[in-house]
């Protein structure tokens, strides 16, 4: 079997072992190393057939190759070395046919923005003028230090010097700002930087995958309208690829779109949350839950979990003049925080949850994010503090918008469990309606997982 490894700083978080165990009959493994050399030592190794080099190592790894291909030496960055017939070992960069497949025919004549100036941006940087860009300049934190990097052959501005291009069709972000766990940072809010100065925004293009929904990607999309687009299709394809290096093979395009939303369906479902949201009273907690459990899947309720970070229940902390709602809001902000960071679970949230624009993105993230929409006099608001005194109809003109613009898919629940089994007198028909209810929940959810991984647009 063959047996090929990922060498690289800080890699726990990676998807790319899914990706790999997906692709076929080999042997992959994850390598953490912390200097360069020790590159070496794994390179000597011929129980290895091939590596993927991942940051900050792939310039630096330069110098333990015999050969490049043409891509590695225009863009002097390695993400594959292949072990070559008598031991000898060359550097390729698929990072590029990821970037290739990523961009299409979206790029020809449009000015672009590259953020970053590391090997993932150079890479980035030349497949937008092979594309056909106008334009391409580079964004980086220290324009004069980063401008003689090796490969770096465009201008490079700094963050404070970006007026000159607010009219710029495409921005990329090649950064790791904003990438798992970090769901709240972004390249631009790193640098006091609105996207919304970006009147002439038509796609923006964030090379991380995880979240599948970065902050400079639903900055982008909410504030300009654009088109976004994540990096979860550029490491599919660029694994293929690596693959296709290492094996002396050549996948055909129908084979590779196959493959692609194969793959990225699966990784779809293990790597996004479910999150329900919606008045208070609306079904979600008791919903959701049963959802979790049916699935098999953790179950993490926001006001439980509010509770249990201030060691009072919420409606004693509201009550107290000397704490209130100030201090509920920022408690609930971290079990949401805490909440979103997790994979594939199942999450409620509290009714005003979503009252904190940070708090959408940090659900939205790694989200599908279901609106639980009832009938207001259907909505059971017993034992909701924040509720109860609230004229119901202006809390629905205040949040349903916030809801509706959040949410993924949108649930009606206008039902009563087990009423209408009951007046037949048959036992236990609220479980089995719930039950029924939660299925067709899950039907929603797969259909969506199927259209996200279809789809190029996140």
């Amino acid at each position: 079997m063959k047996r090929f490894a990922l060498l690289g700083e800080n890699i726990k978080h990676t998807q790319i072992k899914r990706v790999h165990a997906e692709l076929g009959d080999h042997e992959y493994v994850l390598i953490e190393i912390e200097k360069p050399e020790e590159m070496k030592t794994y390179f000597d190794d011929d129980r290895f057939d091939g590596f993927n080099i991942m940051h900050p190592y792939r310039n630096a790894v330069i110098a333990y190759l015999d050969e490049l291909s043409e891509e590695a030496e225009r863009t002097q960055s390695v993400n594959v070395v292949k072990r070559m017939p008598g031991g000898r070992l060359k550097g390729y960069n698929t990072d590029m046919t990821g970037f290739r497949y990523l961009v299409m025919d979206s790029v020809e004549g449009k000015s672009c923005l590259v953020l970053g100036t590391g090997s993932a941006a150079r890479s980035a940087a030349a497949v937008l003028d092979d594309m056909g860009a106008a334009d391409v300049v580079m964004v980086s934190r220290d324009p004069e230090k980063t401008a003689d990097k090796p490969g770096v052959v465009h201008p490079v501005v700094s963050y404070n010097r970006l007026a000159p291009f607010y009219q710029y069709e495409v921005i990329v972000n090649c950064t790791s700002a904003g990438g798992y766990p970090d769901l709240g940072e972004s390249p631009f809010a790193e640098q006091k930087v609105s996207v919304r100065l970006f009147s002439g925004l038509e796609l923006a293009i964030d090379l991380i995958y995880d979240p599948y929904r970065t902050k400079f990607l639903q900055d982008a999309k909410r504030l300009t309208r654009c088109n976004t687009k994540s990096g979860m299709d550029m490491l599919i394809v660029q694994a293929i690829a690596s693959l296709d290096v290492w094996l002396d093979r050549e996948t055909g395009p129908e084979e590779y779109e196959l493959m692609l939303r194969k793959i990225k369906r699966r990784l779809l479902e293990s790597q996004l949350n479910v999150v329900a949201v919606g008045f208070p009273g609306s079904g979600k907690t008791t919903i959701f839950r049963r959802y979790a459990y049916e699935l098999g899947k953790k179950f993490i309720d926001i006001d439980e979990e509010t509770e249990k970070l201030m060691g009072r229940p919420i409606a004693e902390v509201l009550s107290d003049y000397g704490i209130g709602e100030e201090y509920f809001r920022a408690m609930e902000h971290q079990a949401v925080r805490e909440a979103a960071v997790t994979r594939g679970s199942v999450i409620a949230t509290g009714g005003g949850t979503l009252l904190n624009p940070l708090n959408r993105d940090y659900l939205k993230a790694n989200g599908i994010v279901i609106y639980v929409k009832r009938p207001l006099d259907m909505l059971n608001i017993k034992g909701k503090p924040l509720s109860v005194n609230l004229d119901l109809t202006k809390l629905f003109n205040d949040r349903d918008r916030i809801y509706r613009r959040t949410s993924d898919l949108v649930l009606l629940n206008s039902r009563i469990f087990g009423e209408i089994k009951a007046r037949t007198g048959e036992g236990n028909s609220y479980n089995y309606e719930l039950k029924g209810f939660v299925y067709s929940i899950a039907r929603k959810v797969q259909k969506y997982l199927n259209e996200l991984a279809a789809d190029i647009w996140t």
